[in-house]
């Protein structure tokens, strides 16, 4: 693989550090699949460009460099497939919230379950974190099952929290504590 860091799953799936390099690469994976990741993410449609994915990438490396966020680029098969990010990062109350997303080729394959487990890993053994949450959008069947399938607790649904394209949509909300991390 040409990326510097890249952290095994298993044989055939990985972390890999974000590097500025992969900016294009990840807006060909946006832009090819942008029907299935429009119906549940914001930026979609302001990923118009490589430039868009670059000034995310940088945003990210900031916000890790800060403590606040802290991104994986989600290989399979060396190949690019999406994305798993720590956000909200609350050093001081040992807590963040995870976001994913995955490309439609590679979904229902059990790879993103496997993903979280392994962050959450990350979160709670490297980090020091305490408490971990997921917010999917209710309609998002596939992110609520991951969510529910590592272990995270439903807290409760929090009605019109998000402005997505001019609808205000519902998001369940999950917690995971390191307690009950298995």
């Amino acid at each position: 693989m040409k990326y510097y860091f890249c952290l095994e799953i298993d044989e055939s799936l990985s972390l890999v550090q974000p590097t500025l390099t992969m900016a294009h690469e990840l807006f060909e994976l946006v832009d090819s699949d942008r029907d299935h990741l429009r119906k549940f993410l914001d930026f979609v449609d302001s990923s118009t460009t490589y430039e868009s994915q670059e000034r995310y990438i940088k945003m990210k490396l900031e916000g890790d460099i800060n403590g606040t966020d802290r991104l994986f680029i989600i290989a399979f098969n060396q190949k690019l497939i999406g994305c798993i990010d720590l956000h909200l990062i609350d050093a001081a109350n040992k807590k963040a919230e995870l976001g994913y997303w995955l490309h439609s080729a590679q979904t229902n394959k059990g790879i993103m379950t496997k993903i979280v487990k392994h962050v959450c890993s990350i979160a709670f053994e490297d980090m020091g974190l305490n408490k971990l949450s997921i917010r999917a959008d209710v309609e998002n069947k596939a992110s609520n099952l991951v969510a529910i399938k590592n272990g995270f607790s439903f807290v409760g649904t929090d009605k019109s929290e998000v402005l997505i394209y001019g609808e205000f949509r519902d998001l369940n909300n999950y917690s995971l504590l390191k307690a009950d991390f298995s």
